[in-house]
């Protein structure tokens, strides 16, 4: 069972929280009986309060706050009007929960008579009345006079805990954030110290420079501690989920007359909120899908020579950040035969290339949605749905499965995921002059590859990496900056990810440091671009996107075979160039990556001295230029623009925190097409500004 005593600190607080808002709405639903989010609000703090009483076993409060949802509920579907009766009920019910928080506080357990509340709720659903006396003596008959002293006492003295909102934390994070960009700017600071050491040889600035490295040593030590502190704020126990998953599952067997022997055993673990709530789902998915399709019938296996009582384990392993969870069966292994074969039967224009896929692609199709191998539908399979939600929900949480399974013997599904959310791992790295960061759950190696040892094969890039042969793709082909590169020989820079069993070289053009840093949501700008799963800050402070590894490697496998050639004639056929001109290189690296993402070929200039001599040697479709910016500003830029005869028609949008009618005015006189105010700045209208200045 769930340790009961690291958590009912916790959940006396939130369940005297949860029964205060209860309390105020049900007082305002009675005055405002149309008011239906009223009504909601009720129900989901009580259906919290059940849940959460059920988790930890506290069986009194389930049922009075069950009984008490279903009255509510009644009232939502109209079979009774809210009245005073039901008022009155709510906040006795309120009471006796209080009753309980007592016991459980004082004798670890909230074991209550409850018969003549369960009574008064289905009274009051069949329009009858209750006896309020008999009520008061449940709340009464066993707390006593000395519990009423303990529930209405104030003294500080029993405060152990404080509750923290979500949001206060997030706040704390952010600030922490930023400590670390100025750790990273220190660290470059030290860096010159060191050069400055070496090229002097000077005593004073080598003693400076240690005991300015000494402190910097302390002060990433100091932040590391700070970060875990913090990070644990939002921590909760895994057994929170696994023990009620347990008896879910144990349920199940029961009901299909399977002998199952379960190993989930309780572990000091602790996990992200966030992570926690869809990792229940994908753990359910997986034993379901283990008791179902993984351990065969009883006579079955004692006709193979197995023990008759199937197992099922979950073993959970903490490696660095991460968590490796591994749902295993000793059943009969994965029939790649009957997989290939719903395949072809679902994709039957694809048999020729199905036929020939190895058991590890066969793999991916157990993950797409409404994929089945039963034949038979019941309550457990046959419907299409459990390993698509377990990808869906895996993604979620940045995480990767990866399967074994061996003939008459078992299958392993392996889950590795992050403890949290709000930092990640990773590699940053460059391509097409963009950086970017790959998440360390996906990188398998990394490496360099010799051109002379890849393999073509129907224009698709193969390279031997030990026993196996994997596709290669150049990361810039997704960024519509292709440039084949048969003819070049040499090494080139390779991410090895993996990803549901399946490993894929990514070419990149430099491979940067691995760092840790904490994660920050897309930008409203970057919002709907799929292959990005959010942004950190590097140690300049610029916003670098990380890469969203599932969604990338779904872009190449598009690119599979001839399409890659497709791709080149395609992208040759409709490709245009844009120059963004701007002094701030954040601001160039948002409208660059937003264009690239769109399919437009861009090149940057930090003013307008570099724009002109990148327009001396190159003919662009599109220029955005912001006004201020040094050596000369936007409005000289586009004067001298519109004097060149190659670049006279050229489309010129400005982008620029000054708005007023003057100033944009002023620039649509020197030959603007377009003006987009900064304070206005979207990335759908930048890509549609574009768009329509190309007629597209």
């Amino acid at each position: 069972m769930i340790d009961k005593s690291a958590l009912t600190a916790d959940f006396i607080e939130e369940t005297k929280e949860h029964s205060a808002v209860i309390h105020e709405d049900i007082i305002k639903f009675h005055e405002e009986p149309e008011n239906e989010d009223l009504l909601n609000d009720l129900l989901r703090e009580l259906h919290t309060i059940k849940g959460t009483s059920r988790m930890l076993g506290f069986s009194t409060m389930e049922k009075v706050s069950h009984g008490l949802e279903d009255v509510l509920k009644a009232v939502a579907e109209k079979r009774i009007e809210i009245s005073g009766k039901v008022v009155g009920l709510t906040l006795l019910t309120l009471d006796m929960l209080d009753s309980c928080l007592v016991r459980i506080k004082d004798k670890q357990n909230d074991e209550m008579p409850v018969d003549n509340f369960m009574k008064a709720f289905s009274s009051v659903i069949n329009g009858e009345t209750y006896e309020r006396k008999k009520l008061q003596s449940e709340i009464d008959g066993t707390s006593g006079e000395k519990d009423e002293t303990a529930a209405n006492d104030i003294s500080l003295d029993d405060v152990q805990t404080i509750r923290v909102k979500l949001e206060k934390i997030n706040s704390i994070i952010n600030v922490y954030d930023s400590l670390i960009i100025r750790e990273f700017k220190l660290k470059r600071t030290l860096e010159l110290l060191r050069q400055e050491e070496f090229e002097t040889k000077s005593p004073s600035i080598s003693a400076i420079r240690k005991l300015f490295e000494s402190d910097l040593d302390q002060l990433e030590t100091g932040l590391f501690d700070v970060q875990n502190s913090i990070f644990n704020l939002r921590m909760l126990p895994l057994e929170i989920i696994l023990n009620p998953l347990k008896r879910t599952i144990e349920k199940d067997a029961l009901d299909f007359e399977k002998h199952i022997h379960f190993e989930i055993p309780v572990q000091e673990l602790y996990l992200d909120k966030v992570i926690l709530e869809p990792l229940s789902d994908i753990l359910l998915h997986l034993l379901r899908n283990a008791l179902d399709h993984g351990i065969e019938p009883e006579e079955e296996r004692v006709k193979n020579g197995k023990n008759p009582t199937g197992t099922i384990k979950v073993i959970t392993e903490s490696v660095a950040n991460h968590l490796e969870m591994t749902v295993e069966d000793d059943g009969a292994g994965i029939n790649y035969e009957k997989v290939r074969k719903a395949a072809i039967n679902r994709y039957p224009d694809r048999k020729e290339e199905i036929s020939g896929m190895s058991e590890n692609d066969l793999s991916a199709f157990l993950f797409i949605p409404g994929f089945s191998t039963s034949e038979n539908v019941n309550s457990l399979s046959g419907r299409g749905v459990g390993l698509d939600v377990v990808r869906t929900n895996m993604e979620k949480i940045k995480g990767k499965i990866n399967i074994k399974t061996e003939k008459g013997k078992g299958t392993s599904f392996i889950l590795t995921f992050p403890s949290s959310l709000a930092s990640l791992q990773g590699m940053f790295v460059t391509s097409s002059n963009m950086k970017f960061l790959i998440p360390a759950q996906y990188i398998s190696e990394v490496t360099q590859i010799n051109e002379e040892d890849c393999i073509n094969l129907q224009n698709k890039k193969l390279y031997r990496l030990r026993d196996s042969l994997i596709p290669v793709y150049n990361l810039s082909t997704i960024l519509n900056d292709y440039e084949p590169k048969s003819e070049k020989k040499g090494t080139s820079n390779t991410v090895v990810v993996e990803y549901l069993n399946k490993r894929t070289g990514i070419v990149v053009d430099q491979l940067q440091n691995f760092v840790s840093l904490v994660v920050k949501p897309l930008p409203d700008l970057f919002k709907g671009i799929s292959g990005l799963q959010g942004v950190v800050f590097d140690e300049n402070y610029s916003i670098v996107p990380i890469l969203n590894i599932p969604d990338i490697l779904g872009r190449l496998k598009d690119l599979l075979s001839y399409d890659l050639k497709k791709f080149e004639i395609k992208t040759m056929a409709k490709e245009y160039s844009v120059l963004v001109v701007d002094d701030s290189y954040t601001t160039r690296q948002i409208e660059q990556t937003i264009l690239s993402m769109e399919d437009y070929l861009v090149d940057t200039a930090v003013d307008g001295i570099d724009a002109l001599e990148k327009l001396k040697n190159k003919k662009y479709d599109v220029i955005v230029t912001d006004i201020k910016m040094p050596r000369m500003d936007g409005c000289v830029l586009i004067e001298n623009i519109r004097r060149q005869e190659l670049n006279r028609t050229t489309p010129v949008i400005v982008v620029s925190s000054v708005y007023e009618q003057e100033t944009r005015q002023r620039f649509m006189n020197a030959g603007a097409n377009a003006f987009i105010v900064k304070s206005d700045f979207e990335r759908g209208n930048l890509v549609s500004t574009v768009k329509e200045l190309l007629n597209e």
